[in-house]
């Protein structure tokens, strides 16, 4: 499943092709599209703020619309660079091609094509697969339950570490549990489940509400949390992701080489939760 860094690099690379942009044309030709019958109501629209929240992607339009998108475990956003999406067209949820501007114009020093409608195109965006894909009234979303539920975003510019601590540690569930609870924070999936707890040698495996809190190495919690949200911001600058333990199932320990990776399905979503016996008891 995408995780909060995957979608804040999204964001960021759609944002060059649509913010500002006018959707010239759209389409949901996927017979699985739950936008099919209203993808025609883009058109026309312009693309005023792409946000994220967790693992939700947001793209606000003018006269007060919403996309609201979930990718799930597969899903995914595209941008047409001129080698298209590589895929068909026809399988994307949603495709949208953005009218294109003088500049652009000016600097590809063509014309560029135009749309059905007459509008010069620009670049083309389309989602693939995903869980949610939906176009609501941007008032709605504060009345959203799966939005409203989400805990503070771990990659939030103004995250509260010490609200999001009090937070964890009220959960009932096992750490590896609770960092997944997009409740208590959102954003986390589980390859930095397995890796901050590892780096912040933490047992995953111990209750949530069993952490130490407190200054300087007392504050496993603390530590913790800095240590996911550390990860995943250089996640989000480098496309690269910490592989220190996660899917190194029966290799020696990157740190201590006194035991071997463990993993081992934990929660009611059985997750495989991936650990050192040594370095985090």
């Amino acid at each position: 499943m995408a995780e909060g860094d995957s979608l804040v690099r999204v964001a960021r690379k759609l944002e060059p092709a649509m913010l500002g942009r006018e959707i010239a044309a759209a389409s949901a030709l996927n017979p699985r599209s739950s936008l099919r019958q209203h993808a025609g109501r883009l058109e026309g629209r312009q693309v005023e703020r792409i946000e994220t929240r967790g693992k939700h992607l947001l793209i606000h339009l003018d006269g007060g619309l919403s996309l609201h998108s979930h990718l799930g475990m597969n899903g995914g956003w595209r941008v047409d660079t001129g080698r298209g999406f590589g895929k068909p067209d026809r399988s994307a949820w949603l495709l949208l091609e953005l009218a294109g501007d003088k500049k652009d114009d000016a600097k590809a020093g063509d014309p560029g094509g135009a749309s059905p409608g007459g509008k010069r195109t620009g670049s083309r965006v389309a989602q693939f697969g995903g869980t949610t894909l939906r176009l609501v009234r941007t008032v709605e979303l504060a009345r959203d339950s799966r939005l409203a539920s989400l805990g503070p975003d771990i990659l939030a510019p103004d995250f509260d570490l010490e609200a999001a601590v009090s937070r964890l540690r009220t959960s009932p569930d096992q750490v590896g549990v609770a960092l997944l609870d997009q409740k208590i924070i959102c954003g986390i999936g589980n390859i930095f489940k397995s890796e901050a707890c590892f780096e912040a040698k933490v047992d995953p495996w111990k209750p949530a509400a069993s952490l130490a809190t407190g200054p300087g190495e007392e504050g496993e919690a603390e530590r913790l949390l800095e240590t996911a949200r550390h990860q995943m911001l250089a996640a989000v600058e480098t496309g690269k992701r910490p592989g220190r333990i996660y899917k190194k199932t029966g290799r020696p320990c990157s740190r201590c080489r006194a035991a071997r990776v463990r993993s081992r399905g934990q929660g009611v979503d059985n997750r495989t939760t991936y650990w050192c016996q040594n370095c985090q008891s």
